[in-house]
């Protein structure tokens, strides 16, 4: 067995972390498979974003549909003239996220003895604090889930939960292991998208190089490609995204079998990280703002 494999074979709770990246999260899809069929369960759950649409599947025992739940969702008309009456906006993303959620997970299945505890990481609006909340527990576990999701354009109303205005979590941690940690875990697999070539993990506009330090170096798994995917950050076409669960699965298993990705010497990556950037904080200053983003209706 390999050093990955005996870490984790001794653990006694496993998490895994599903890091937000949009439609780069289908990468998580064959990455979840791999350990699967590697025999490596978890047992706890935490989403940051779209990650956590694959981390309530997981916690929800669905992790097989996981390819048809994202077909599903591709499927879907993103656009909906219709919606501007009722959210101000002409993206249907909550609508997709409802209709996807009930069918490939449900807040029933969620609350299931069967199922695993599962958290999800949310911003909150007023501080830009991490939150991470016990979905389980919640009273609407499909709007915890879209308030993590909570991204301009696409989203122009920020849920509010128990009086708090929440966004997208990963503006303020989009890989809060120590969470995973404090609720009883002793290893943690991070699925995340960013490239190892890429530099480090990427926590937030403050971190964007994160390295985990030395008290958890050793119990946590980080699973990511070597290189940037080639996924547009909002791709809906299921042949674009296909190839990047099958690379999921792939680096997965090399990760198990012991293999570690530092920079390539050939990698070129100049702009990448700093036009991601640029558009996390124009994100992070408009979330800060606390503007309302419906379009005025005046004249």
């Amino acid at each position: 067995m390999t050093n990955v494999m005996d870490r984790l074979g001794r653990a006694r709770r496993i998490g895994f972390l599903f890091s937000g990246g949009a439609s780069r999260c289908v990468f998580q899809v064959g990455v979840v498979e791999a350990l699967f069929q590697a025999g490596i369960h978890p047992a706890a759950c935490l989403g940051v974003s779209a990650g956590s649409w694959n981390a309530a599947a997981v916690a929800a025992g669905n992790w097989r549909r996981l390819r048809a739940y994202w077909r599903f969702f591709c499927r879907m008309p993103a656009l909906d003239l219709t919606n501007l009456a009722r959210e101000h906006s002409p993206f249907a993303w909550r609508k997709l996220h409802t209709r996807a959620f009930r069918r490939y997970v449900s807040a029933e299945a969620l609350r299931a003895e069967s199922a695993l505890p599962f958290y999800a990481a949310l911003t909150r609006l007023r501080d830009r604090e991490s939150v991470v909340v016990d979905v389980r527990t919640s009273a609407d576990p499909l709007e915890v889930m879209l308030a993590s999701n909570y991204l301009p354009p696409f989203y122009t109303h920020a849920p509010v939960i128990d009086g708090e205005r929440y966004g997208d979590g990963a503006v303020s941690n989009n890989i809060p292991y120590e969470a995973l940690f404090e609720r009883g875990c002793d290893a943690v697999v991070l699925i995340t998208q960013k490239g190892a070539c890429e530099g480090g993990l990427f926590r937030n506009i403050d971190d964007p190089d994160h390295v985990i330090p030395e008290p958890y170096r050793d119990d946590v798994v980080v699973i990511r490609p070597r290189h940037p995917l080639e996924v547009a950050f909002a791709e809906r076409r299921w042949e674009r995204l296909a190839p990047a669960a099958d690379l999921g699965a792939e680096v997965a298993r090399e990760v198990l079998g012991g293999r570690e990705f530092g920079e390539p010497a050939n990698c070129r990556h100049p702009t990448t990280p700093i036009r991601y950037l640029m558009r996390v904080r124009a994100l992070a200053r408009l979330l800060a703002s606390g503007r309302d983003l419906r379009p005025s209706c005046k004249g």
